[in-house]
């Protein structure tokens, strides 16, 4: 294995992306890793561990960079300076960007129109390797660069250890980022069929908005939004949860989505309900609950409202597996396995 100080991840600002796809993972090795906002050479430093300190480094002191969505002709000219000095660079990507200008939903979608594809596909194309958090992911960008290795997400254990506080309501929450509107709404109605059945309960939504929409129908005493919060503030928002919501639509931007929300709300012991296109992992009825159409997200979520032990056991089972099996340093070993590929990769490179 390389020697881990010789390893550098560089973020997208201070993001939740961020975090899970460059702090942990460099955490995890024992990298550096720096979050920077705008691109080259007009870069400014948003967060990151360098050297033991808040600095900016220089790149080419490193064996290996890992850049996150890196784009256009400064982040070109950068990962051309790199490799000519014997550096393997990577190219991290946690979304199927090319799908993103598809989600009418999407608050972001005209950042990724057709035309300003190029501008990613080049630097993919440029680095020795690129890492992805899905299978599906790397079937999709294998076009771009032949060399794409899988590293499945994970999580911090620590982050989520909150006692959840008791409450006499029963809460069904969704949280999340934009790009989600069209595919939450028939589960958001199918919540709200069971609101009207069951007076104790209530919707909670962080990020997106969802709860403001129940407000007209059961009054604010039942309906909480909370707005996007910081990722350390994330896992306490979420504990006022007591069932999760994570549907998903049929296109290839969900396809692409990795089962983060699943890992969440399971690492805090909230029982899932996932639609299977996303959430493959969930055993049904033992750590989570699949479904696709909303008769059915109805259906749990009344049998989950009506038994606090059938909450209790799977959020319980849920959190063992994740605890035991999809932490950021049980994922570590994919992100060694892969920085030592594109070593190689870029070594034969060199020999060309």
């Amino acid at each position: 294995m390389i020697d881990p100080s010789e390893i550098l991840f560089v973020g997208i600002g201070a993001s939740a992306v961020c975090y899970y796809r460059v702090l942990l993972p460099a955490t995890a090795l024992g990298a550096d890793y720096i979050g920077l906002n705008g691109d080259p050479p007009q870069v400014s430093y948003a967060t990151g561990l360098v050297r033991g300190q808040s600095q900016v480094p220089r790149f080419s002191d490193y064996k290996v960079v890992v850049l996150q969505q890196p784009k256009g002709a400064g982040w070109l000219k950068v990962i051309d300076e790199l490799q000519s000095h014997g550096v393997t660079v990577i190219y991290e990507v946690d979304d199927w960007l090319h799908a993103i200008e598809a989600q009418q939903d999407h608050d972001f979608r005209d950042a990724f129109k057709h035309d300003q594809m190029a501008a990613y596909e080049a630097c993919m194309r440029s680095c020795d390797g690129m890492i992805v958090s899905t299978d599906f992911l790397a079937s999709c960008y294998r076009p771009f660069n032949r060399n794409v290795w899988v590293c499945r997400n994970g999580i911090d254990p620590a982050r989520y250890a909150y006692t959840r506080p008791e409450r006499e309501t029963v809460n069904i929450g969704w949280a999340g980022a934009t790009g989600h509107r069209d595919a939450a709404v028939p589960w958001l109605q199918a919540a709200a069929q069971v609101m009207s059945r069951r007076p104790s309960s209530c919707f909670v939504s962080i990020g997106q908005p969802f709860a403001e929409g129940f407000v007209p129908h059961f009054g604010a005493e039942r309906a909480l939004s909370i707005p996007w919060c910081a990722i350390e503030q994330y896992p306490a928002a979420m504990t006022m949860f007591d069932i999760a919501l994570a549907p998903a639509g049929k296109s290839g931007f969900y396809k692409a989505k990795s089962d983060l929300r699943w890992l969440e709300a399971s690492a805090l012991g909230i029982p899932v309900i996932g639609h299977p296109y996303v959430y493959r992992d969930i055993e049904d009825g033992v750590t989570g609950f699949r479904a696709m159409k909303p008769e059915k997200v109805q259906s749990l979520l009344l049998d989950l409202i009506d038994s606090p032990e059938l909450r209790t056991v799977v959020g319980e089972q849920a959190r063992a597996h994740v605890l035991s099996q999809r932490t950021y340093t049980a994922m570590s070993p994919l992100w060694a396995d892969a920085i030592e590929r594109a070593v190689k990769v870029s070594r034969k490179r060199a020999t060309v």
